[in-house]
């Protein structure tokens, strides 16, 4: 299981709602505890041991909540810092094999860490940051790498000190909530709570043993194929990508049973950040619920239902009210949130749209060519889905367990749908 049996629980105080509730969440489901990573794959020379424990105190300067006693000394930075080689020119089966087991390899206590994959291709490699869940949400831990790559670069400069994840820096009003925001508030909490009416439920998965590998598929779409559609409907790219995924999906339950599901609702974290918040500002979002039009046979159409669900989402979500709210939810109801809005019938599968890091990230000796992201499976899910974009492309990456049949094909049948809807939109247009 991902945390060290020592791994004391955060200090969130009341201002972070969320890191409340992935403990409570951990505490309830210590075989799958969610925690936040990315596989960068880059070509060149991988850096020495010296240059991993630098990148590991480069973090520790953004995230002091996360440093360890003695972060400064190679003793302590060496108990954050793992390599692991994959099977020799295994090509990226053995990197999937790799990530398979690093997904469920146990946390410092800090609950932070970095690891280095070589061996599966020549002159490739791939850095594998992972932090627990309660300390930070994926838009700042992008941030953070992404900061850590540009400074290993020399285009950014080290931070000066920083609050504590989740704690307001000095000056920074978040609001109080008034009425018709308490209202609001309470009908997002309803319903990825309630989950009424029921998600459908995609695929059984068995109890399995702490510590088993789960399963990495991952397939890139370009973005620059996708503008035509995104101006002529006014849909953003995540519309896009979650239509995408409808159009998987109703390919995988055709083959899989013959049916095409009814009621799959896909579990989406709505960002409650802004662009002056700090990477480290921990967790801040809220879940809502969307429904995928799988039983929709025209892609358009499948966009343009998922276009609507989104903009009421955001609508409702993202309220300094909400956020307000949120931050003083007391304890016993953040954990019976958590339990309940990640519970298969309340979603079908959690779909997470993280921005990656702008631009390419260079340091002296290798590049970063894609940056895959790797979402943990919440309990009783049979598979869960990450979208990250960089370098003109979009990441969708799969986890899954080896027990549920179909993931091999998902990320095909993904690149199909994008193909249908690019094709419709703009007849002849190629995806790729």
């Amino acid at each position: 299981m991902p945390l060290s049996a020592d791994t004391p629980a955060p200090r969130p105080g009341r201002y972070d709602f969320w890191a409340r509730t992935w403990i409570a969440y951990e505490r309830r489901h210590p075989t799958t505890p969610p925690v936040i990573a990315q596989a960068f794959l880059c070509s060149g020379i991988a850096p020495s041991r010296t240059r991993l424990r630098e990148m590991a105190r480069l973090s520790a300067l953004l995230l002091p909540e996360l440093a360890p006693e003695g972060a400064e000394t190679d003793e302590v930075l060496d108990r954050h810092v793992f390599e692991e080689r994959a099977e020799r020119g295994s090509g990226e089966a053995g990197l999937r094999a790799v990530l398979g087991r690093l997904a469920v390899a146990p946390l410092p206590a800090t609950g932070a860490d970095l690891w280095l994959v070589t061996g599966y291709a020549p002159g490739a490699f791939a850095l594998v940051p992972r932090v627990r869940h309660a300390l930070l949400d994926g838009v700042g831990s992008s941030a953070v790498t992404s900061l850590v790559g540009r400074m290993l670069g020399g285009s950014a400069r080290p931070p000066g000190s920083a609050p504590a994840p989740g704690v307001p820096a000095a000056g920074d009003d978040r609001g109080t909530a008034s009425v018709g925001g308490v209202c609001r508030a309470a009908l997002v909490l309803a319903d990825v709570a309630l989950g009424v009416p029921p998600a459908a439920r995609l695929a059984r998965v068995p109890d399995r043993a702490p510590g088993a590998p789960v399963l990495h598929r991952w397939t890139f779409v370009r973005t620059a194929p996708l503008r035509p559609l995104l101006s002529a409907s006014g849909a953003s790219v995540n519309d896009v990508l979650l239509a995408c995924l409808a159009g998987a999906l109703r390919s995988w339950g055709r083959e899989r049973d013959g049916r095409i599901p009814r009621g799959v609702r896909a579990m989406v974290p709505v960002t409650l950040r802004e662009d002056a918040d700090r990477p480290a500002d921990g967790n801040r979002f809220v879940g809502a619920r969307v429904l995928l039009p799988l039983r929709e046979p025209d892609p358009l159409r499948r966009l343009a239902a998922v276009a609507t669900r989104t903009r009421t989402v955001r609508r409702r979500s993202a309220r300094p009210d909400v956020e307000a709210l949120l931050r003083r939810c007391p304890d016993a109801l953040a954990a019976w949130t958590s339990w309940r809005s990640l519970r298969p019938r309340v979603g079908s599968l959690v779909a997470s749209n993280v921005p990656g890091p702008p631009g390419g990230l260079r340091a002296p000796g290798f590049r970063v060519d894609h940056v895959v992201p790797m979402l943990f499976l919440p309990s009783g899910h049979p598979f869960s889905v990450a979208f990250m974009d960089y370098g003109g492309e979009v990441c969708v990456g799969f986890t899954t367990y080896p027990e549920v049949g179909g993931l091999d094909r998902l990320p095909g049948w993904f690149d199909a749908a994008a193909r249908e809807l690019c094709e419709a939109a703009a007849p002849g247009g190629p995806v790729r």
